[in-house]
């Protein structure tokens, strides 16, 4: 079923429960049918909305284009508009405005016959999402001893000097940052290099529609520090020589759901740039009087618009970092959203002995899974004040830059894997791995660990590609895959011979030797029994070609 008959079934659905009467005056989610006169042109020209960068990792993921990636219709938002309907934001991913407006249900549809449903800001229910593929590696020869001057400490914690040293700082690979500001980072000679070699990629205020994020609050410019920091002798951040794109979403004098929709907006940006690392040291649980809170069952991965946002993201080939949030010894307790989602890196505080912070929030997420998933410190981080002196602070605020610019390393240093492959490796290499808890999830990551991991994942697909001309003429979906894995040629010239499906530590799981005819052009493999984790089939072809494709099975 298509995701946007799923999405109008749940939304028709909803109709009993929203009703056709007059609503208060609060901001509502409006949910669009398609895409409108619009949608022809631009499933035609997706370079005019996406980057060349966006649609290389979409495809490097094997994220398909689809209809929600075509931008809201400007003629609906002109319907809606002309009716008086304040409409703050939209989503293409959603195919929805954010608005104000005392109009009931009935009312918009009259205005707008595509409008298919409504629904509070706080919450949305839809949980499909797809996504996942690879391309291609190289290694780099090692590079001098880096002078990391304070900020030794929290780069050895997690053995990242180990990746600086083989030539993996950041390089190629873009990180959007957003936050509630970013003062003085224009200025400030710890981002000088940033700025002299051009990778600055660009920026936006999202809560003020402007770029005169640099007169705003400070925080995005200490977790940026933390990151892209270079002052040799004194600090040097986790990716010093990644990309960078900045993005204020966070209005620090209030605390409403506006803020989730400057988020959403923000995160289809960064997929529209091509960006291949978000971090947001941003959480939400609690808000102003007159809006609606979280609860604690709300963090379930499924519910929240941040936390849908941000498994879309992930679901498109970026790897989200966020924070766990500063309420662990709070009447709140517990992470924040989005750090729920389930597909991204929700990053814990320790302490200089690698202890867990008591401000730093608690897991599991409502469903039972683990939360927080790593940790890093966040108790005295070395960053860079508003005045451009190096200082220290505390929070996860300061302990989530230094996983993604972690993260951001082993992008660079293996290229053939996803953002999720480099998510598991990232837990895999954490001192609490036969053993998570509550607090820090699988503890302190080893980034020297992770990539051995990549590397030997690097290893076995380069040998299995090897021995194929790699023609990619059989479609192999759905990826992630949970019950049962398709097979489908694109041509009937193309018609399947025999599979072979390897485990990543190259054991055969799965073969047939002679696929029968009738089932050549499309075949399926059962996997219900097998465990989560990522396989390699391999597909040889009556006509002697032979592909080997990579998919995960959850």
């Amino acid at each position: 079923m298509k995701s946007t008959n799923f999405l109008r079934l749940f939304l028709l659905m909803s109709l009993m429960v929203t009703g056709l009467g007059l609503v208060a005056q609060q901001k509502q989610w409006v949910f669009l049918d398609d895409k409108g006169p619009e949608q022809a042109y631009w499933e035609l020209h997706p370079e005019a909305y996406l980057s060349a960068k966006a649609l290389q990792q979409h495809r490097e993921v094997g994220h398909t284009q689809n209809v929600a990636d075509l931008p809201v219709s400007a003629t609906y938002r002109q319907q809606l508009a002309d009716a008086g309907v304040k409409i703050h934001a939209s989503s293409r991913w959603l195919n929805a405005f954010s608005v104000e407006t005392q109009l009931s249900l009935k009312q918009l549809q009259a205005i707008c016959p595509a409008v298919v449903g409504m629904q509070r800001v706080a919450r949305f229910e839809n949980s499909a999402y797809q996504g996942n593929g690879a391309d291609a590696v190289t290694r780099q020869a090692q590079v001098d001893t880096i002078s990391y001057g304070l900020t030794q400490f929290q780069i050895e914690q997690l053995n990242l000097d180990c990746l600086h040293e083989r030539g993996f700082t950041g390089t190629g690979v873009l990180i959007a940052v957003f936050d509630a500001g970013f003062l003085n980072l224009d200025t400030i000679s710890a981002f000088d290099s940033l700025w002299q070699q051009n990778r600055v990629l660009t920026y936006y205020d999202f809560v003020n529609h402007d770029t005169t994020i640099f007169d705003e609050h400070n925080h995005g410019m200490n977790v940026s520090s933390i990151i892209f920091g270079n002052l040799p002798g004194q600090m040097v951040g986790a990716a010093p020589h990644a990309s960078l794109a900045m993005a204020r979403t966070e209005n620090v004098f209030s605390e409403t759901h506006q803020e989730e929709d400057n988020w959403m907006q923000a995160v289809e940006w960064a997929d529209s740039l091509g960006a291949d690392v978000i971090q947001s040291s941003l959480g939400y649980t609690l808000f102003d009087p007159g809006e609606v809170d979280f609860t604690y069952a709300d963090l379930d991965g499924n519910t929240t618009i941040i936390t849908r946002a941000a498994d879309m993201a992930a679901a498109r080939g970026i790897l989200v970092v966020n924070s766990a949030g500063n309420e662990g010894n709070a009447p709140w307790h517990h992470i924040s959203a989005p750090c729920d989602a389930d597909s991204i890196l929700c990053v814990g505080a320790v302490d200089g002995f690698g202890s867990y912070v008591s401000f730093s929030g608690v897991g599991p997420s409502a469903d039972g899974r683990v939360k927080p998933d790593v940790a890093a410190l966040g108790l005295g981080t070395v960053i860079v004040g508003s005045d451009g002196s190096v200082g220290g602070g505390s929070g996860t605020s300061f302990s989530a830059p230094l996983m993604a610019g972690f993260a951001a390393c082993l992008r660079q240093a293996h290229p053939l894997r996803n953002n999720m492959d480099i998510i598991r490796s990232i837990r895999q290499s954490g001192n609490q791995f036969g053993s998570p808890d509550t607090l820090l999830g699988y503890g302190i990551p080893n980034a020297c660990k992770a990539d051995s991991i990549l590397s030997v994942m690097d290893s076995l697909e380069l040998s299995v590609l090897a021995q194929s001309n790699n023609a990619p003429q059989v479609r192999v979906f759905p990826n992630p895959a949970t019950d049962m894995l398709m097979l489908e040629s694109r041509l009937a010239r193309d018609r399947m011979k025999s599979l072979t499906v390897v485990a990543v530590d190259g054991r055969t799981v799965f073969h047939i030797d002679t696929v029968d005819p009738s089932q050549g052009l499309r075949t399926s493999i059962p996997l219900k029994p097998w465990a989560a984790g990522v396989y390699f089939v391999h597909i040889v072809l009556d006509n002697g070609q032979s592909q080997v494709t990579r998919f995960i099975k959850e």
